[in-house]
């Protein structure tokens, strides 16, 4: 294992691993702000600059509490 050092400098590898992590940790935060769950722009945040969506079968409230 010692020997992959003799053939990579091992300030180079952790400064491009560190640069790779920041650019993936980035897009990451950009795809997520980009969402319409994140209404970042607006101060509201947390999903309130969606639309209120009518009662459906396909939009109801799947943990709701179970009747008694």
């Amino acid at each position: 294992m010692w020997r992959i050092w003799m053939v990579m400098d091992p300030r180079k590898v952790i400064i491009v691993g560190g640069a790779l992590v920041a650019t993936i940790v980035a897009t990451n935060h950009f795809v997520q702000l980009s969402t319409k769950y994140s209404c970042w722009l607006d101060g509201t945040g947390s999903g309130s600059c969606l639309a209120p969506a009518e009662a459906s079968a396909h939009n109801v409230q799947h943990n709701a509490p179970l009747p008694n």
